[in-house]
């Protein structure tokens, strides 16, 4: 059998090893405490992706400046060569180009010397038929203004410039 101070030692002994094992075990739980609050942390601190509506908000206040631009400035929207005739065998755009390159080799003048009508002013002076199609149209030369008959001849695609008088 036991004496009482050998009862009493291990009597404190498991009391110390419960209270280490609990002390062990308190600890455990604070550092698990403390790495669970350094995950929420760093996920707070991570940069995020936007959400997907923070890129229209750019688009949305894109829509007024845009429109204020085509507004004041006409020339920038798209012009009426999507709708370029092609009546006669050959686009109103191509006639145009070829013929301001035959009048100005009949001027003698370099083509960025002369002044032609803008496509606007140059859509309502085509005439097609059949055969082909003709440009009555003009030039500027410094003050003078010449006007000017074009043709093409879908025959033998030629382009014949015939200059018509001079302001």
């Amino acid at each position: 059998m036991l004496s009482n101070e050998e009862r009493q030692r291990i009597e404190a002994e498991e009391v110390a090893a419960a209270e280490a094992l609990a002390h062990s075990t308190s600890q455990v739980r604070h550092q698990e405490a403390v790495q669970a609050y350094r995950q929420e942390v760093r996920a707070q601190l991570r940069p995020r992706p936007a959400p997907w509506w923070w890129s229209l908000r750019w688009a949305l206040a894109a829509v007024p400046v845009v429109a204020a631009t085509l507004l004041l400035f006409p020339n920038l929207l798209p012009s009426d060569r999507a709708t370029d005739d092609t009546a006669g065998g050959i686009a109103n755009s191509a006639l145009m180009n070829r013929c301001q390159a035959e009048v100005s080799g009949q001027l003698l003048q370099i083509q960025s010397d002369l002044a032609f009508p803008s496509w606007q002013e140059a859509s309502g002076q085509f005439s097609a038929n059949a055969d082909g199609k003709r440009w009555d149209g003009w030039v500027r030369q410094g003050d003078t203004r010449t006007d000017f008959s074009c043709s093409f001849t879908l025959a033998d695609q030629s382009v014949i410039a015939q200059l018509i008088q001079a302001n």
